[in-house]
């Protein structure tokens, strides 16, 4: 009975005893979790000139140059805007084939009945980044990278989509056309130092176009690769304090 009395009491102590501390008890709650963060972006001018490419056009390779100039309210949302225009060729798959004929590239009269060559576009976005994160790059480097979602308003201009020509040598002289339209997208930086990362961005943009007298969606994914600069030039401390 005494033996078993004692042996009830040293467990009871040892329940009531205080758990021993960690080695990190003395950092718990004292350090926030943003604080692995080394590249801010809250409160800063990002100035982004970029190249972008067309992806999945069948018909026209576009290329443009362009700028983009983004505020950024918090580490996780910001405002841009953004304006590019450039070039575009005819790929491969505007080859014709007549019956009887051999296969040739397609005329001018033909490649002006062919909805998709843009000739310029500018815009508003809205970006949300929720992710910040570190990559261990061959266990010599660590990359700073931040990932976003992408939504905006844009103006495209495009050239004039004409009917189908009544002869393939037909003159042609297509104007321009503007319509409204949006995108979504995703994009990521590659911070390089406090004033400096590496933009990629992938972007999905809709907008109508006037075919043969009828407005027709048309789509166009583009892949936009840039270098931004932030401004001010050195990270902004937490809460703005100089």
């Amino acid at each position: 009975m005494t033996r078993a009395r004692t042996l009830a009491l040293l467990l009871a102590s040892t329940l009531a005893a205080p758990a021993a501390a960690s080695e990190a008890d003395a950092f718990e709650n004292k350090v926030p979790p943003i604080a692995g963060q080394l590249y801010r972006k809250a409160g800063r001018l990002e100035l982004t000139p970029e190249v972008e490419r067309s992806l999945n056009d069948a018909f026209f390779a576009k290329t443009f140059l362009g700028g983009k100039a983004t505020w950024h309210f918090a580490e996780w949302l910001a405002l841009g805007g953004s304006f590019a225009t450039g070039f575009s060729s005819a790929t491969g798959s505007t080859q014709v084939c007549p019956p009887g004929q051999g296969c040739h590239a397609a005329t001018a009269a033909q490649l002006a009945a062919v909805p998709g060559e843009i000739k310029m576009k500018g815009g508003v976005e809205l970006g949300f980044a929720p992710v910040y994160g570190k990559l261990n790059l061959l266990a010599e480097k660590v990359a700073h990278v931040d990932l976003s979602l992408l939504g905006g308003a844009d103006w495209i201009a495009y050239r004039e989509v004409l009917p189908p020509p009544a002869s393939p040598t037909s003159p042609v002289n297509p104007g321009t056309k503007a319509a409204w339209g949006g995108h979504l997208g995703l994009g990521t930086r590659i911070f390089l130092a406090e004033w400096g990362a590496l933009r990629l961005e992938l972007k999905d943009y809709l907008y109508r176009a006037s075919v043969a007298g009828e407005d027709k969606w048309e789509q166009q994914l583009m892949v936009e690769l840039g270098f931004s600069f932030f401004l001010p030039t050195s990270n902004r401390p937490v809460g703005g304090a100089p």
